[in-house]
């Protein structure tokens, strides 16, 4: 009994925090392994199979057998937008009909896999390494329409918006246990490969008078990058019934060098030396910081009864470090006209993210000694605050989640699959702000809203 006032004593104070804390995921994945995902991410003080690697390393120390396990994802994205691109009271939208649209309806396809082997020589040691996903997003947009006297005769881009972003983590750990199997510490080491791509459309204000006050050009992105960084974690068994886990990751710098082109579309104008034409700007040297967040979380797990498993997480994650993408060393060459409405030589990409917090639980039940089902929670909010947000990165708001699982074993083999759907509260973007004082917009008013499903299947081999 005195086990479970401990384990409410701990959900308790976790509930507190949790109701004065914000919280988000940007744009990164809910996280690793088919249990750890169907119990909410609440899996900290748990920590019972290679997605420990992630979550607590500290927990790898305990597994009872070498294995390799593999993973892969079906990730659906389903954000919406409606524009309210207008200043005022104005009813011009700036080439943004005010009416709902979507991004290409796609599937997204996502792979895990890990092996980790356990030292019977060395009593509570082993190792591994794990490669799997801590970051992705992908959408297209068909959104921007170029007002009239823009008959120029290069089409605007059908997908005038577009995301695609992928970081991988190739994660060697290590872990032992001490204090006679109390006590696991385990350490990791984040190899993390970034890929990125982002397209916008961008109004440049210009001295004409409506509609050509803002001119539009298409900005587009690709980039990619390493980084290197390490997470640690420990997890003590206070009893067989109740056990707690800490861990924590630093934040990574990904170092990154690409190219950038813009591509500034001009209207017709009667009287102008403007004819209706493109100018366009290729980047030969560039090189820019992305900072990733560290992050430090704490669990418990519970077991009330031999077949019930009961956990809780909480973490805090430090989105803060991500203020903005410098561009003022990007190197330009100029293949048309030169213009005075396209300099970004020394231009940031504001990003003004807050630090966040999530709150998970998660339990499984045992039906037969070779069948679990599991279930799971968490809570978010957006890191993300009005001033910069846009649908590139469509984390809307609140983020509800409800997660399901289950796994079955066959001798040394355990197959599985989870699902999670997370909900947003919808947000409303009332008006253009520019952060920087540049004179271009950073942010997209409207309404968003966004739903998000995703499935699993893993597959895990005990020696």
């Amino acid at each position: 009994m005195k086990h479970g006032f401990v384990f409410l004593g701990v959900i308790l104070f976790i509930l507190i925090l949790s109701c004065f804390s914000y919280a988000g995921g940007g744009f990164a994945f809910p996280g690793v392994g088919s249990k750890a995902l169907s119990m909410g991410g609440a899996f900290r003080g748990l920590a019972d199979d290679w997605s420990a690697a992630f979550w607590n390393p500290g927990g790898l120390a305990y597994l009872s057998n070498t294995e390799i396990s593999s993973s892969f994802y079906v990730l659906n994205f389903r954000p919406e937008y409606t524009p309210s691109m207008k200043l005022g009271e104005s009813d011009y939208t700036f080439g943004y009909p005010a009416v709902t649209s979507y991004p290409e309806d796609r599937a997204f396809f996502l792979p895990n896999i890990s092996g980790f082997y356990k030292f019977t020589q060395l009593n509570g040691f082993t190792g591994g390494v794990a490669f799997y996903a801590p970051y992705k997003m992908q959408s297209q947009w068909n959104l921007y329409k170029p007002p009239m006297g823009y008959n120029n005769t290069i089409e605007y881009p059908k997908y005038d918006h577009v995301t695609n972003i992928l970081i991988w983590d190739i994660h060697p750990s290590v872990a032992k246990s001490f204090m006679e199997g109390k006590l696991g510490l385990g350490l990791g080491i984040s190899i993390e490969r970034a890929d990125f791509e982002l397209r916008r459309t961008v109004l440049v204000p210009t001295t004409y008078p409506r509609p050509y006050d803002f001119f539009p050009y298409d900005a587009r992105m690709k980039t990619d990058g390493w980084g290197v960084g390490f997470n640690a974690g420990v997890l003590y068994k206070y009893s067989p019934k109740l056990q707690f886990g800490l861990s924590y990751r630093n934040p990574i710098d990904l170092n990154l060098s690409g190219s950038m082109k813009l591509e500034m579309y001009y209207p017709r104008i009667t009287g102008s030396q403007i004819l209706g034409g493109i100018t366009s700007y290729k980047d030969n040297n560039f090189e820019t910081t992305l900072s990733l967040p560290g992050e430090i979380g704490f669990g418990v797990m519970y077991k009330p009864i031999e077949k019930l498993t009961l956990t809780s997480d909480i973490s805090s994650v430090n989105w803060s470090c991500l203020e903005s993408i410098d561009t003022k060393d990007f190197t330009l060459t100029q293949s048309q006209n030169d213009t005075l409405y396209l300099d970004v030589r020394d231009a940031k990409i504001p990003f003004n993210w807050e630090n966040i917090i999530r709150f998970s639980l998660g339990g499984e039940y045992m039906l037969k000694e070779n069948l679990n089902v599991r279930g799971g929670y968490f809570f978010e909010k957006t890191p993300i605050p009005n001033s910069t947000f846009t649908l590139l990165i469509p984390d809307v708001g609140d983020k509800h989640s409800i997660n399901l699982g289950l796994s079955y074993k066959i001798n040394s083999v355990e197959l599985g699959y989870d699902y999670q759907l997370v909900t947003y509260k919808k947000r409303d973007v009332k008006d253009f702000e520019d952060v920087n004082g540049d004179g271009r917009f950073d942010n997209m008013p409207g309404s968003y809203k966004m739903i998000y499903h995703c499935s699993g299947l893993s597959f895990c081999y005990h020696f």
